[in-house]
């Protein structure tokens, strides 16, 4: 008689992840900014958009690189060591 084997799978728990970002610890990044500050920046600066894994009521999260990757390209620009 055989076994029955149960399949696991396991769920990438993202905001676990220190490569990604929840919109909470962004807005923390930038002082305590808001929701709209940061899909504004989205909208308007050129802030990365997030990315979602799973489907359509999965969770946002930033990667770090492309936020960081924002912020030196506009320290460079504005010529400042910091972004904002």
């Amino acid at each position: 008689m055989r076994s029955a084997v149960s399949i696991v799978t396991h769920r990438i728990r993202v905001a676990d992840d220190p490569q990604y970002l929840t919109i909470g610890q962004v807005k923390r990044r930038f002082g305590d900014v808001s929701d709209m500050w940061v899909y504004r920046y989205i909208r308007d600066h050129g802030f990365p958009k997030a990315v979602k894994f799973g489907g359509p009521t999965s969770a946002r999260h930033w990667r770090l690189s492309d936020i960081e990757s924002w912020e030196r390209e506009r320290a460079k620009r504005n010529g400042a060591s910091h972004p904002i």
